[in-house]
């Protein structure tokens, strides 16, 4: 027993030949010892090694079988953990659930999912891989059907498929889907775990209900400085600069430091509401109050709140003046204070910076070609739009949805795919003539 605990002393501090040098030495070697000597080589990532011994063990464990699958599986050597899986003769669930997590990391979710479905008794860690599965692949709808399912099998969620199914819910931006999931929060005893309060705040403010997120949040008993940024960046970035300010002095006063994270939302929101002064104030605070060295992410932020405000000298020389090399994004925001404010020449400027970093970049062509129309210069679009043409520039096509009765409705520009779409637009043309005759008697 204790030269079985020296090799598991030695592989954790990295040491694992000496560790092996023990084990050999051994006079009796229980399958114990053989399964701590393996998982001394998995854990220094010498994978090769723990498999030639995995090969010589006079007998094998489910542990023994379990490490070696996990092994290649957390190599990304999915065919070789499945091989393993399928010659196991005692599949346990730790066995299934390793190989359906592996399946899911490789994006091979549907092979994780006809797996999941052999599975004889999953349990709730199963069901959380599954979930956390789906959710990783980007598929939203199906991790709250499959948490949904899980519910109904009569299985209790644990935090990891609670936090996977609340942001697969706010991907999918269905407030009622959110309140819904929330409720569920409650019934299973999950109100206060801050983990997953944070998540839940995340969902709702991606769902647009800042009430409800407040309300995730005085839910809460002890927030910590995750919770704060997320109130503070999710008003910041959907413009409501004052809330944001105003949590940001909440979380100060509740005795956290706030972090770069808090800084970009208060900047997000001075930028998006015009409060030039108050950022400009913020922004040098960062390294005056707290010693936070402010990112490129915090530069970006503050050139838009300079440019979106009609300070475009002030922005290009805060741009000049930064101690890293500018890249697109800085450009494009000062460009697109210069199509706001008609500053023809530095907008001019700016295009041709992005024009070098992405000759085929669409909104900086837009933008020009915005500046050029706003300025009566017709010949300048006309030719723009050939050049756009020539470099093959495409805008990204845009969309939108709502929500009717717990389905997503999602519309492109010029769609006709939706099967209401001979509903929908005469339905439009008949609101549009409505809006127009309204307002021909109100200039009357």
């Amino acid at each position: 027993m204790m030269q079985t605990k020296r090799i598991s002393d030695y592989s954790l501090k990295g040491e694992v030949d000496y560790a092996r040098t023990i084990f050999e030495d051994m006079a009796y070697r229980d399958i114990v010892s053989w399964n701590v000597m393996i998982r001394g080589y998995v854990q220094n990532h010498r994978t090769g090694d723990a498999r030639e011994l995995f090969d010589k063990m006079p007998l094998r464990s489910s542990v023994s079988w379990n490490t070696m699958i996990m092994a290649y599986a957390l190599e990304g050597k999915t065919h070789i953990a499945m091989k393993l899986f399928i010659v196991m003769p005692d599949k346990d669930v730790i066995s299934w659930t390793a190989m359906i997590s592996a399946l899911s990391r490789g994006s091979h979710i549907e092979d994780a999912w006809r797996l999941f479905k052999q599975m004889p008794e999953p349990n709730s860690v199963s069901w959380a891989s599954i979930i956390s599965g789906f959710q990783q692949n980007g598929l939203a709808a199906e991790t709250v059907c499959r948490f949904k399912e899980m519910l109904s099998a009569g299985v209790q969620p644990t935090s990891h498929s609670f936090t996977s199914a609340l942001a697969a819910t706010a991907d999918l931006a269905m407030l009622s889907l959110s309140q819904q999931l929330y409720s569920q929060l409650f019934k299973r005893g999950f109100e206060s775990n801050t983990h997953i309060g944070n998540s839940a705040i995340s969902m709702f403010i991606k769902s647009g209900s800042f009430c409800d997120a407040r309300h995730a949040l005085e839910d809460l008993p002890r927030p910590d400085i995750v919770t704060w940024n997320a109130m503070i960046v999710g008003y910041g970035q959907n413009g409501y600069g004052t809330e944001a300010i105003m949590s940001f002095h909440q979380m100060k006063k509740a005795q956290f430091l706030p972090d770069r994270v808090s800084f970009l939302g208060l900047l997000h929101g001075c930028s998006h509401c015009g409060y030039v002064e108050k950022g400009i104030q913020y922004f040098h605070s960062m390294q005056s109050n707290y010693g936070i060295s402010p990112g490129p992410e915090h530069y970006a932020c503050m050139v838009d709140l300079l440019a979106r405000a009609g300070f475009l000298k002030e922005a290009h020389k805060l741009i000049k003046e930064m101690s890293f090399e500018p890249t697109c994004i800085f450009w494009r925001t000062l460009l697109n204070g210069c199509r706001i404010w008609g500053d023809l020449e530095l907008g001019f400027y700016a295009a041709s910076h992005i024009l070098e970093f992405d000759p085929s970049n669409s909104s900086a062509c837009l933008m020009v070609m915005d500046i050029y129309a706003s300025a009566g210069r017709w010949k300048e679009v006309v030719e723009m739009r050939r050049q756009m043409r020539e470099r093959e520039a495409r805008k990204e096509l845009g969309c939108s949805w709502i929500e009717i009765k717990g389905t997503i409705h999602l519309f492109t520009t010029r769609d006709d795919t939706h099967p209401e779409a001979d509903h929908i637009y005469p339905t439009l043309q008949l609101l549009s003539c409505d809006v127009a005759y309204n307002a021909e008697v109100v200039t009357n």
